[in-house]
């Protein structure tokens, strides 16, 4: 009987978070005249945004991915002075106002600030390109690759990387045949939620880069422009798409897990 009221109780309260977030879109997609839905995916400009944000999305997580896994590692396996210094920096992005990101990524890359002043000097700008849309989807999606490729590799057992190097692999070998395919999992949900924090991502870029346009803000300028209806049809487009991919990511997930525990 108590077991039966533990689960009854623990569904309720599933059913209603779940409810929580989609009656919401289903409010928005009511909003959505379905011949419009249909028709915005050969809308030429909605198209160049989708492409524009997924692409700059792929660009920026692909270099955090790079930079941040080997990050995750050093937090996860090494004892070091100042780590949880690291580790507040790490964090910082993620209670950083998104508007406030904006303006950091906006002072440290336009033509005079620290990192767009040598840019500039070769031709790299970043305001209102698609290189500031880059750096800014970076710096608000770092920390999920860093902290969930930490969180797997803390969970692999470093006997097993022992193992390996008493069999006379190396430090990098190991990593890379050992660690890295049993972190798999950690690091592609770390990928995943890096590129969904940056393509969903607006405060952050609107103050770099108001074009070439992302997709929240074109949907925020449909807003503008002709009201609820453009909105709400733009943004349903995009939802169906982003959870056509998020369907696909967890198909990935299943089987780079299968393939890792073969």
């Amino acid at each position: 009987m108590r077991k039966n009221l533990f689960l009854i109780t623990f569904i309720l309260l599933s059913f209603l978070i779940l409810a929580f977030i989609m009656v919401p879109i289903l409010v928005l997609y009511s909003f959505s005249n379905p011949k419009d839905l249909l028709s915005i995916f050969i809308n030429s400009d909605f198209l160049n945004v989708l492409y524009i944000t997924f692409l700059a999305g792929i660009i920026s997580t692909s270099i955090v991915t790079l930079l941040g896994v080997p990050l995750g590692y050093l937090m996860a396996r090494e004892n070091f002075r100042g780590k949880s210094i690291i580790q507040g920096i790490i964090d910082l992005p993620l209670v950083i106002p998104d508007t406030v990101a904006g303006l950091i990524i906006f002072l440290s890359f336009y033509s005079g600030g620290i990192f767009g002043k040598p840019f500039s000097l070769i031709g790299l700008n970043f305001v209102d390109t698609l290189a500031g849309i880059i750096v800014a989807m970076m710096f608000v999606g770092a920390p999920f690759v860093i902290n969930t490729s930490k969180a797997g590799f803390l969970s692999v057992d470093p006997k097993l990387e022992r193992v390996a190097m008493s069999l006379g692999a190396g430090k990098f070998r190991t990593f890379v045949s050992v660690t890295l395919p049993l972190n798999l999992e950690s690091i592609w949900n770390g990928v995943v939620i890096t590129w969904a924090k940056g393509v969903a991502s607006f405060g952050s870029i609107i103050v770099i880069a108001y074009f070439p346009m992302v997709a929240p803000t074109y949907i925020y300028n449909q807003f503008l422009l002709f009201g609820i209806s453009a909105s709400a049809v733009a943004a349903g487009g995009f939802l169906l798409i982003t959870l056509t991919i998020f369907i696909a990511s967890r198909i990935v997930t299943d089987r780079l897990t299968k393939w890792a525990k073969t």
